[in-house]
């Protein structure tokens, strides 16, 4: 079984300077044995397009499912993922209010630069990490607190 296809919704891992522990979501539109041609779904450029690359795979996973545990409350030190700037950041709840969250951002890797922001719930998805397995991909939250 191919584990990417074409057609399929994927993230795209940001790599690059800037851009660590972020999340684009993209369509698969070629498969090779190292990389894919993918076409980000809010990625434009300057003529208005949607941005497509050629991507390494070990900079692809597979859209995250969405969280099944609707009712679970997000505490301060949770890891989660906020929709920002036409993507998805990594970052760490740091407090609760009523109905919004002030998140830590990761994405300065090796930086000491802080950045924080504050975002209402349905902007924010509890980070989910993927793994390969036989039949496809499993997916496990990150849920620091308990």
């Amino acid at each position: 079984m191919d584990k990417y296809f074409v057609g399929m919704r994927v993230e795209v891992v940001g790599h690059e300077e800037g851009f660590w522990n972020s999340y684009f979501g993209a369509i698969v539109l070629r498969v090779d044995r190292t990389k894919m041609r993918v076409r980000y779904e809010e990625l434009i450029d300057e003529n208005e397009e949607y941005i497509e690359e050629d991507v390494a795979m070990k900079h692809v996973r597979p859209y995250p499912p969405e969280s099944r545990e609707v009712n679970y409350r997000m505490n301060v030190g949770d890891d989660v993922d906020v929709y920002d700037r036409e993507g998805w950041w990594r970052g760490e709840v740091v407090f609760v209010f009523d109905g919004e969250l002030m998140v830590y951002f990761h994405y300065m890797a090796g930086d000491d630069t802080e950045d924080y922001g504050t975002f209402p719930l349905d902007r924010i998805r509890i980070h989910q990490e993927v793994k390969e397995v036989a039949k496809g991909f499993a997916w496990s939250h990150v849920k620091v607190t308990g």
